[in-house]
């Protein structure tokens, strides 16, 4: 900006001014993008730790599944036994019987 040495010291004033209240407003403006950005930064970080929590539920998930899967075949082991063991004492009273 040209500041002319003519130029009434009034004008200058008013120009020290106008300039002042730009300036007023583009700190304004640069702190509403601060916040902004740290409102952006916060919302990132939250959904990394949701992304985080995430992987580990599934992560728990899947070794429930696989608990459950361990349990299933043990339980279908300890009825296939306990069938085992009804036919033979059955097998065993009819041999007795006759």
């Amino acid at each position: 900006m040209n500041v002319r040495s003519d130029m009434p010291e009034d004008a200058l004033e008013v120009v020290v001014a106008r300039l002042d209240r730009a300036m007023g407003r583009v700190e304004s403006v640069a702190r509403t993008m601060r916040a902004r950005v740290r409102k952006a930064e916060a919302a990132a970080v939250e959904a990394r730790d949701a992304d985080v929590d995430r992987a580990n539920l599934a992560e728990a998930l899947d070794e429930a599944r696989g608990r459950e899967a361990a349990l299933q075949e043990a339980a279908q082991a300890a009825s296939d036994a306990l069938d085992g063991a009804i036919t033979d004492l059955r097998g065993l009273l009819m041999a007795g019987e006759g």
